[in-house]
């Protein structure tokens, strides 16, 4: 009987984690590029900034996060990063139209 019971509460556990798990929108643009527009729900974090590892370092790993800047070569950049600090669910949007247009998002713009 206890092994029935480790086994349902390994089970509510495993679920849990991914009830918990949710999807992020990285733009990783300057915080003045992601002033004039932004992709809605994006969270921004400059990947040129030096602090970019310490403040995706405090995300949560098992979350999915679909990344963009203004033409690429910064989303691959971070990525990259990401993948060296242990993040597995990375989707590179590229740009920032390539983004809005695969997410068929308008911009939001800033007050």
């Amino acid at each position: 009987m206890k092994r029935f019971w480790g086994v349902i509460l390994c089970l509510v556990a495993f679920n849990a984690s991914f009830a918990s798990a949710k999807e992020v929108l990285l733009d990783v643009r300057t915080p003045e590029e992601y002033s004039q527009e932004y992709l809605p729900g994006a969270i921004n974090i400059d990947v040129l900034n030096k602090s970019f590892r310490h403040r995706v370092s405090k995300l949560n790993r098992e979350d999915s996060y679909k990344v963009y800047c203004k033409g690429g070569k910064r989303a691959t950049q971070a990525v990259t990063i990401m993948k060296e600090l242990g993040f597995k669910n990375l989707t590179n949007l590229g740009g920032y139209e390539e983004a809005r247009k695969a997410l068929q998002m308008n911009p939001a713009l800033s007050p």
